[in-house]
């Protein structure tokens, strides 16, 4: 018969026990700061495409369930042929707070977003307070689109870039105008900090235009930390200018199935230098335009879009 095994207990020393408790202490703060709380949704209501659970008034549900529904027609329409598209897909999640406030004291440490998709909920506010109250969602909406149903793998700067093309669109009666600008979205609000010079030399210099190489690789530029609105500005006008300009729109879907990494985009788009300033002189005459300046620049002639049909806002259903 083996002998039972011998178990030797070493009590800590006082150094030792002083580093336990202070990594506990860390760990519980870290805890406390960033895991998520409890939230208990009051209400649950289901469209076509969307299945949200919500905290927020029947009024605010009902017309963010609109909207989403709007932004969902809007995408499949220019993107519904993508070849990874899923057409009976479940139901997209989505989490809608009372406010900002209940938002970010159930999601702690947020930082700076005012919404934020990790599958398989998108989670944003009722932003009660602003002119568009549904434009955290409508981006958050996008990445989850992207994912979810049309499977797409895109570089940061499309990724976001496509989600700011749609949520910074109009919501006209019962359409998402897509590439008519709302004022009242960001980024749009911060455009005046972008491009603020005469000439693309003079504002790579005053550091108000990152060079586009770094934009599309996403190394060479700024903090993103601290110039967070440029990249955003960037990342949305480049895209604006590659979906509308009459010389590359019939090229978008190409790019975007291509992900938009910098090869693919120089093989697609062009050589980067030369749409660096053909996408700066755009961006000069956009923000000319939205000062209603500029009354031609909207009034170009409507471009066929080969990828977008009527029957296809009934994918998905």
């Amino acid at each position: 018969m083996s002998p039972q095994p011998t178990f030797f207990r070493r009590n800590l020393q006082p150094r030792e026990l002083r580093l336990v408790c202070y990594l506990a202490l860390v760990l519980g703060v870290a805890a406390w700061k960033y895991l998520p709380r409890p939230w208990h949704p009051t209400q649950t209501v289901e469209t076509p495409h969307h299945k949200i659970y919500s905290t927020a008034t029947p009024f605010q549900i009902e017309h963010t369930a609109q909207a989403l529904e709007l932004l969902y027609t809007a995408y499949s329409n220019r993107l519904g042929c993508v070849r990874g598209w899923q057409t009976n897909h479940p139901k997209l999640q989505i989490k809608l707070y009372q406010d900002r406030n209940e938002m970010r004291r159930v999601n702690p440490g947020l930082g700076w977003a005012e919404a934020f998709y990790r599958a398989p909920f998108c989670r944003a506010y009722y932003s009660a307070d602003e002119i568009n109250p549904y434009q955290w969602m409508l981006h958050e909406s996008v990445h989850q689109l992207n994912h979810e149903v049309a499977h797409l793998e895109l570089a940061k700067w499309l990724e976001e870039g496509l989600a700011e093309y749609f949520s910074t669109s109009r919501i006209n009666a019962n359409e998402l105008a897509v590439g008519k600008i709302d004022l009242n979205t960001y980024p749009v609000w911060w455009l005046e900090t972008l491009a603020t010079r005469a000439t693309l030399t003079e504002n790579l210099t005053n550091g108000s235009v990152i060079p586009l190489r770094a934009i599309i690789t996403g190394s060479g530029g700024p903090s993103l930390d601290t110039e967070f609105n440029l990249y955003y500005l960037h990342w949305w006008t480049l895209t604006y200018f590659i979906f509308e300009s009459e010389k590359y729109h019939e090229r978008a879907l190409a790019l975007i199935q291509s992900g938009g990494g910098l090869e693919a985009f120089e093989k697609i788009i062009g050589p980067v230098d030369q749409v660096q300033t053909e996408w700066h002189d755009y961006v000069r005459r956009l923000k000319v335009a939205l000062d209603g300046k500029d009354r031609e620049f909207f009034k170009r002639k409507k471009i066929p879009r080969p990828f977008e049909t009527a029957d296809r806002t009934e994918r998905g259903k």
